[in-house]
C-alpha cells in the first residue's frame, strides 16, 4: 500500500464536482492507499483568508474560507444569478447544453481552464447531473431554473459532505522543521511562500516514513521542478494524470 501526501489542488479537485481533477482525484481517494497531508495544505484548502497568516491561523477542517469558501461563494452567486438569466430565454431557445453552458460560465470555470479540457472532462459531470434533474422533462425556462438551482445545491453539499470525509479519511502529519529561510535557500526555484511550507513539510513526512510521494496537481511550480525536488528534499513528485488519468486524457496534459 502506497503513502501519498497530498496537495491542495487534489483536495479541491475532490471537493468540487465542477473541479478539473475531480474524476481523477476520486481514483485517487478511492483506492487503500494511506492519505496525508499537512496544516500549510489545510490552511490553504479551507482558512486562508486575506485577514490571516498561516503562522497566526487556528487551521481546522471546519472554517469556510481559504480556496473552499472562494469556490462556494461563486457556486451560491452563480445559483441567484442562474436564477435571473433562465427569465431571458424563450422555450425554444433552451436545452441541456443552454444549461451547461450558463452554468459554466457563471462559476466562473472559463477563466481559468483551457475550453477544450472543460468540453471533455468538466462539462460531462455537469450534464449528467442536470439530466438526472431533468429525467426526460422539456427545458423551459422553469424546468432550467429548478435544474440549476437543484445543481447549485448538490455541489454545495456534496462539498460540506466530502470535506467532513476528507477530515476522517486523511491524516493530517506533521510540519516541517525547515526555517524561513533554509526553505528559501534549498527551494529557491519554487515560486511562492506556500508551496515552499508545504513541500518543506511533505519531506519532512517522508523523512519520518510517513509518505513516499507527493500527489500534486500544480504542473507548474511543484510538478515541474519535481526533479529537482527529488534532488534537494528525496521525495518524489507526481503530477495527478501521470497516475491517476482516466485512459482518454491525452499524453503530456
Amino acid at each position: 500500500m502506497a503513502r501519498y501526501f497530498l496537495d491542495t489542488g487534489v483536495l479541491v479537485g475532490l471537493t468540487f464536482l465542477h473541479d478539473l481533477w475531480h474524476d481523477d482525484a476520486e481514483r485517487l481517494y478511492d483506492t487503500d492507499n494511506g492519505l496525508y497531508t499537512s496544516r500549510a495544505v489545510i490552511y490553504e484548502y479551507c482558512n486562508n483568508s486575506n485577514s490571516n497568516r498561516l503562522e497566526d491561523t487556528v487551521v481546522d477542517w471546519d472554517t469556510d474560507a481559504g480556496l473552499f469558501g472562494a469556490i462556494l461563494a461563486k457556486v451560491r452567486a452563480a445559483q441567484m444569478n442562474l436564477n435571473f438569466r433562465m427569465d431571458g430565454y424563450d422555450d425554444d431557445e433552451l436545452d441541456i447544453e443552454t444549461l451547461v453552458e450558463a452554468f459554466i460560465e457563471e462559476t466562473d470555470v472559463k477563466g481559468s481552464i483551457e475550453q477544450r479540457l472543460i468540453e471533455e472532462h468538466i462539462e460531462p459531470n455537469i450534464r449528467n447531473e442536470l439530466e438526472d434533474t431533468l429525467v426526460d422533462e422539456e427545458v423551459t425556462p422553469a424546468s432550467g431554473r429548478r435544474a440549476l438551482d437543484t445543481l447549485c445545491d448538490t455541489v454545495i453539499d456534496e462539498a460540506h459532505e466530502t470535506r467532513q470525509e476528507l477530515q476522517n479519511r486523511v491524516t493530517q502529519g506533521p510540519s516541517g522543521s525547515l526555517s524561513k529561510s533554509e526553505r528559501r535557500q534549498r527551494l529557491g526555484f519554487v515560486n511562492g511562500y506556500m508551496d515552499k511550507v508545504i513541500l518543506s513539510d511533505a519531506a519532512h513526512q517522508n523523512d519520518r516514513d510517513l509518505v513516499s510521494t507527493v500527489v500534486t496537481a500544480d504542473k507548474s511550480d511543484m510538478y515541474g521542478h519535481h526533479e529537482r525536488i527529488s534532488a534537494e528534499l528525496g521525495i518524489q513528485v507526481i503530477y495527478i494524470k501521470d497516475e491517476f488519468a482516466d485512459p482518454s486524457w491525452p499524453v503530456g496534459e
